[in-house]
């Protein structure tokens, strides 16, 4: 099983929800650019997760237990070119 890209599940929820990276870095107290960088991080730490999951009320977490749990391809979440 392939590791949870939470870069790119973040990305893909801004992206759901209608909000730029630009406001997203603002918000978590960054600038764009490294924002963009951090997204196609594969790996982000617990804080940086936890913080996007309070900001965007998704539980990014809970994303990640339900594809351990269900021994689902993780490969493929998270990880769309869209």
């Amino acid at each position: 099983m392939n590791d949870i890209h939470f870069g790119h599940l973040i990305r893909d929820e801004l992206r759901r929800q209608r909000y730029g990276v630009a406001w997203f870095a603002k918000e978590m107290g960054s600038d764009r650019s490294n924002m963009y960088k951090l997204l196609e991080r594969q790996h982000l730490n617990s804080d940086f997760i936890l913080r996007a999951s309070r900001l965007l009320q998704h539980d990014f977490f809970g994303d990640a237990s339900a594809l351990f749990h269900k021994g689902a391809d993780a490969g493929s979440v998270g990880s769309s070119n869209q």
